[in-house]
């Protein structure tokens, strides 16, 4: 990550996972919009923390919508936010 979500905006067909990698110095914990309830798509809290050199998936993109997601202990950090597209 490098203290930026790389791509910020993805666009995906339904039934994909995506799969978040780590790539920074620092621990981060992916979530789904909105902050703090991480609701909108609960698919992308099963990446949850991610320890440097780390990567773990989201679950099941099923459903045909526009998935806003963040890092948890940085919500308000732009360059840690991003989108995921299902299609």
């Amino acid at each position: 990550m490098n203290n930026t979500v790389c791509p910020q905006s993805l666009t995906v067909n339904r039934g994909t996972q995506v799969t978040f990698s780590n790539q920074d110095s620092i621990v981060h914990e992916m979530a789904s919009d909105p902050h703090p309830e991480h609701t909108d798509c609960v698919e992308i809290n099963d990446v949850g923390v991610l320890n440097p050199g780390q990567s773990r998936q989201t679950g099941n993109l099923n459903i045909a919508r526009r998935c806003g997601f963040h890092d948890h202990r940085l919500p308000g950090e732009a360059a840690l936010r991003g989108t995921i597209t299902i299609q």
